[in-house]
């Protein structure tokens, strides 16, 4: 298939919101009187492993969002930013140099903090967490701290990958194209195949997939008198990825599951726009920078499952691998000159284990325990570019003046243009040369007992963490650990046998560590606690109208300890950040979900998101107290609409189409002290299309009313002071309008 569509697509916008309107007002009558005699199709059950054992999503006492197959396909969630659109109080997107930026709740924050877990298939991932996984059953998010169950780094909850199994009862796959707008080309496929009557079976996915991107570089004239070749497209990107898994029997009461991935990955990264205004915020899609900033990030992971069924419990033992090799280089001044960039390769590995014991009987107590264990190794080998002496100083000291004293450099602050009589040359200065280990070594256990109506359920976790961190540029090294007891309870009533009643609370907690920075006398390393998290919450879920429809109402507070927050600052050894245990904070708030089956052709849903949150007295920044100020990422209200329609035109062939609007609210940026307000945006998506037995046309549209917004923005250091404004304002910039068209085969 080759389609191309331009930014500003083929199709008008106003034309397509049209064709959308017309389709789900259609009228039964119109094409398929036979349908309106059809049984209305109910909402179909989800099962979900949120305690870690096949359960109705309706039965889970506590926040859950499951995003099926079907969902993820049709409406091409295939980025993070994509999933956190869908799930209102969630704000998730990809960090400009490929890490998440998450926060749910308002409990965890962007930047280098992460209080969100991440999950393929129960193996945490730590360190590509925005890679594409794809193939996948349904994705789980869960609300709230998860530190019971899924221990450290969860504090703010979980978002849960979870990929079709192999199958052995039949051959089948699938082949995927999408084209479209900004040079979008994405190809995937899948392959499903029983390995003949053993009760064994593979499953095979790949996709590779470019995208020119939208964000340019003008190549301008620079100050210096030099001009660059990059290419414009400087938010290009190029990703491919793999994954082969295999599953059957060891013997009568032995099976086994092992899969192995790989991606590749080349991105921008840190391209952010630069603002000089605040309180204005422009949303430029040019940015002026000398060497187009890159990411390159390689993956392979592996993980092994083998159960064991015995007669009233499963043994369970897991493992799981994974390396990954990254270089991130960054041009730091934000600038057109040539003058402070940095490079940060990076080498990652992390070792899972996990065994778990869980009942299977029919019985009223059910229950599980289990030991965990994991250890995240990294080494880092970052260096500062410091560009040649002719340009920003005399010396390596002069340089480094230059660099981070305005003033001292008196032909670039005044813009005159300095010529060059010799090739460019730069200086590198160590900036991160870092090795750090971090464990976890943990014991855990939950029981549910039901008694009547009601089911109360206890969980308790034992959690020992250490974080070993060495500066190899100074040879300090530190060392901190800590044991967190994580208990967890709540209280359900059922109401009868399709709603009920609960009340949950939970603790979680984020562990400590170490900045890389030590401070001039010190002879440690400048470290942070383990941040912690207690949360209560009281809801109730229901199905009514003969299963066709689904609600759940949830309020929550939640007491915040020791947050950790990232900052940034200029020194005379050069720029610095870090994480520090900034204070206290508490916040509440109210979520609504409902799903309501229409019609046999056509399925409602909506959802919706409030949280009010502030500093605690004794929460100071140079001497100001903070309390009753907004904590960063919090946005105030989020909301999402959506509607999914399918009907059939004839036999064999139905009209396919979904429409979601998406809402977030205003929110304070990245740093807690003189932060960015971030306006609220919605953005609206929709697809329309045909679908037969074995192909399926779309024509998808995202960003409908080409809204401009950031996914996020803070101030940053001016490090050369060139437009006379310290500190600056930088964002991510969301994605503009995009159509794009897909063609699916199955067999």
């Amino acid at each position: 298939m080759n389609i191309t569509i331009s930014h500003a697509g083929t199709l008008p916008a106003t034309a397509f919101l049209a064709a959308a309107c017309v389709v789900f007002s259609a009228a039964p009558s119109q094409a398929q009187e036979a349908s309106a005699d059809a049984e209305e199709r109910v909402i179909e059950e989800i099962l979900v492993t949120v305690r870690k054992r096949e359960e109705s999503l309706l039965e889970i006492p506590e926040s859950v969002v499951a995003l099926s197959a079907s969902d993820i396909d049709r409406r091409n969630l295939k980025g993070l930013e994509d999933i956190g659109f869908q799930v209102p109080n969630l704000n998730l997107s990809v960090r400009l140099d490929g890490f998440p930026n998450v926060s749910m709740r308002g409990l965890g924050s962007f930047g280098n903090t992460q209080g969100v877990g991440f999950y393929l298939d129960d193996a945490q991932v730590f360190s590509d967490a925005s890679s594409r996984f794809g193939d996948l059953a349904r994705i789980e998010i869960l609300k709230g701290p998860q530190g019971t169950l899924y221990g450290g780094s969860n504090i703010g909850g979980a978002v849960k990958f979870v990929s079709a199994r192999p199958d052995a009862e039949e051959t089948f796959g699938r082949v995927k194209a999408l084209a479209g707008g900004q040079g979008m080309a994405d190809l995937e496929a899948s392959v499903n195949a029983p390995l003949g009557d053993s009760g064994w079976a593979m499953r095979l996915f790949g996709f590779g997939v470019t995208n020119d991107g939208y964000l340019k570089n003008s190549n301008r004239q620079r100050l210096n008198g030099l001009r660059t070749d990059n290419d414009p497209d400087i938010g290009a990107s190029e990703e491919r990825g793999a994954r082969a898994s295999i599953a059957g029997p060891l013997g009568d009461r032995l099976s086994a599951y092992a899969a192995v991935r790989w991606n590749d990955y080349e991105g921008p990264n840190n391209t952010w726009n630069r603002e000089l205004d605040g309180t204005h915020l422009r949303h430029p899609d040019t940015i002026d920078i000398t060497t187009n900033a890159r990411h390159e990030r390689q993956t392979t992971a592996g993980m092994v499952e083998l159960v064991w069924a015995l007669d009233e419990w499963d043994l369970l033992y897991m493992t799981s691998y994974t390396d990954t090799d990254s270089e991130r280089y960054s041009d730091l001044d934000i600038r057109e000159e040539y003058l402070l960039d940095l490079i940060r390769p990076e080498v990652m590995q992390v070792t899972t284990h996990e065994i778990r014991l869980t009942s299977t009987g029919d019985g009223p107590t059910q229950w599980l325990g289990g030991i965990y264990h994991s250890n995240y190794e990294e080494t880092m080998d970052s260096e500062l570019i410091v560009w040649d002496s002719r340009v920003i100083g005399d010396t390596f000291d002069g340089a480094i003046a230059c660099a981070f004293v305005p003033g001292t450099c008196s032909g670039v602050w005044n813009n005159e243009i300095i010529p060059l009589s010799r090739e460019l040359e730069n200086i590198r200065v160590p900036f991160e040369l870092r090795d750090r280990d971090k464990s976890h070594m943990a014991a855990f256990g939950n029981v549910t007992h039901e008694f009547g109506p009601w089911e109360l359920a206890l969980g308790l976790r034992v959690d020992r963490w250490e974080n070993a961190s060495e500066n190899r540029d100074t040879g300090i090294s530190s060392e901190q650990s800590d044991t967190e007891v994580l208990p967890r309870a709540s209280l359900t009533r059922w109401l009868g046998e399709e709603s009920m009643l609960y009340g949950t609370v939970a603790w979680g907690y984020e562990p400590g560590g170490f900045n890389l920075a030590n401070f001039e006398g010190e002879s440690e390393l400048f470290g942070f606690e383990a941040e912690k998290a207690t949360s209560y919450e009281f809801g109730w879920k229901g199905r009514w109208m003969d299963g066709r429809a689904t609600a759940s109402i949830a309020a929550f507070f939640i007491d915040y300890e020791a947050r950790q927050i990232e900052y940034q600052i200029n020194t005379p050894q050069g720029p610095i950040e870090g994480i520090i245990n900034l204070g206290d904070s508490e916040q509440y708030g109210f979520e609504a979900e409902m799903s309501v089956q229409v019609s046999e052709a056509l399925r409602l849903s909506f959802a919706a998101g409030v949280i009010e949150a502030e500093w605690q007295r004794g929460t100071i920044v140079e001497g100001e107290d903070l309390k009753g100020e907004t904590p960063p990422v919090t946005p105030d209200v989020s909301w999402n609409v959506g509607a999914d329609y399918r009907r059939g035109l004839k036999p064999g062939l139905d009209l396919v189409a979904g429409l979601q609007l998406s809402h977030n609210g205003e929110y304070e940026g990245l740093l807690a002290w003189n932060p960015v307000t971030n306006p609220d945006y919605t953005l609206v998506n929709a697809q329309v299309g045909l679908a037969a037995e074995r192909w399926e046309l779309m024509f998808n549209v995202e960003n409908l009313a080409d809204e401009a917004y950031y996914m996020d923005v803070q101030h940053f250091p001016n490090f050369f002071g060139l437009d006379g404004v310290d500190p600056i304002v930088i964002g991510t910039l969301g994605q503009p309008r995009l159509f794009t068209a897909s063609l699916s085969y199955f067999f």
